[in-house]
């Protein structure tokens, strides 16, 4: 081969390498957008930081305020509210601010703490937003008499009752909170209140109906006809004495509503209800309808159905009876969610807002967000090399990618 045809063959070469060394430019052009979007997206959270942080120090105020608790006390609170947030899956600032409201009710630190997440718990297990979760905890715990230990076995009750009985955690939750004075009045355990509250739900698919029920039995069982006419309630049927009320059922039902000797200490609801429910069948119409207006007055009609189906109570009262870990069986389940993992996210970018502004970094980002500061300078100077900011930016942009 001469000379003249090898030149020839290297000059038709050049194009062929020269477009594939453009092609390579314009191979790479979406990576370098790709890596100016990473960092948009980073500065875009920068500016967000001072918000979060400002959220978790408005909520850490009105939680020292109500508590009274040192700074030693409330830094250490803090680390536990920051797992405690990634654990159920709550923004810090939520959870910091619940417990600050349990605080108010004159509970201590770490009571306060163990009532704000069961507020979340309680939240994860009805679907309700934490701020209406802990609202109606409190209104529960308040009308019960609950002792912190025992919430968490509220929560069980109300978790293992809603699958055994095919029922909305919620629509008890909502009953039981709404007939709560009731129970304590009518001296009931909170097992045998959440079975009575279930077992009728299961019964009358109505959770306000249910509430309206136990709240007008209790009346007329537990209270006096007096006391229930200076209150302009209905007293229709109800009879003027718990003793004339004991004779009655004793004698259609062959039932004592009564403890003890002297005939003066009622049973509790719950035992009452089943005692008379085991003899319902036996009874005629007419002394049905008798004892339906002594005990029930205007929720005769309900108290009935809910007697015809006594077994409902029963099946409630040993599903509550079997309900330990419950709870913690339906945090499971909604750790499964998108939504658990975007809850998680905000805990850890709020949690990292806390740590810049602890180490004195959040000045910075906020003057960044007024334009006093160049980005690049600042967070170089701040947080390392450049390749750390790469590792930051690819995370956030990951974060961004999940939201």
């Amino acid at each position: 081969m001469d000379d003249s045809l090898m030149e020839s063959q290297r000059n038709s070469e050049i194009p062929t390498v020269k477009a594939t060394e453009s092609g390579k430019q314009k191979k790479s052009l979406p990576d370098h957008l790709s890596d100016y979007s990473t960092i948009i997206g980073f500065l875009e959270y920068l500016k967000k930081i001072p918000e979060e942080a400002v959220k978790v120090d408005a909520a850490m105020t009105q939680l020292r305020q109500s508590s009274g608790a040192s700074a030693s006390e409330l830094r250490a609170y803090f680390e536990q509210a920051a797992d405690s947030a990634q654990k159920y899956g709550i923004s810090i600032s939520d959870l910091i601010g619940i417990t600050a409201e349990w605080s108010r009710m004159g509970y201590g630190l770490p009571d306060a703490r163990a009532l704000a997440e069961a507020a979340t718990l309680y939240s994860h297990i009805t679907g309700m937003d934490i701020s209406a979760s802990n609202e109606a905890l409190v209104s529960t715990v308040q009308g019960l008499r609950l002792e912190t230990g025992e919430v968490t076995q509220l929560l069980d009750m109300l978790s293992k009752a809603g699958n055994d009985l095919s029922l909305d955690p919620a629509g008890i939750g909502k009953a039981l909170q709404e007939s709560a004075a009731s129970f304590r009045a009518a001296n009931t355990e909170l097992s045998q209140s959440v079975a009575l509250t279930a077992g009728a739900d299961s019964i009358l698919q109505d959770p306000s109906a249910v509430a309206d029920l136990w709240n007008a039995v209790e009346a007329h069982i537990y209270g006096t006809r007096r006391e229930l006419e200076a209150a302009g309630t209905e007293t229709g049927g109800m009879l003027k004495s718990t003793a004339q009320l004991r004779d009655l059922v004793q004698e259609l039902a062959g039932f004592d509503i009564t403890a003890g000797s002297d005939g003066t200490q009622l049973k509790d609801l719950y035992s009452i209800i089943v005692g008379i429910g085991n003899e319902w069948q036996n009874l005629s119409a007419t002394e049905q309808g008798g004892l339906l207006d002594a005990l029930a007055g205007t929720q005769g009609e309900a108290l009935g159905s809910v007697l015809d189906n006594v077994s409902a109570i029963e099946g409630a009262y040993l599903s509550a009876g079997n309900a330990s870990g419950s709870a913690l069986q339906a945090q499971e389940e909604y750790e499964q969610g998108i939504r658990y993992s975007l809850d998680r996210l905000k805990a850890s970018f709020q949690q990292f807002a806390d740590t810049l502004a602890g180490d004195g970094l959040l000045k910075g980002i906020v003057d960044l967000g007024n334009g006093t500061v160049n980005v690049l300078d600042f967070v170089t100077d701040k947080l390392g090399a450049l390749g750390t900011l790469g590792a930051i930016g690819g995370a956030v942009a990951g974060a961004k990618n999940l939201g």
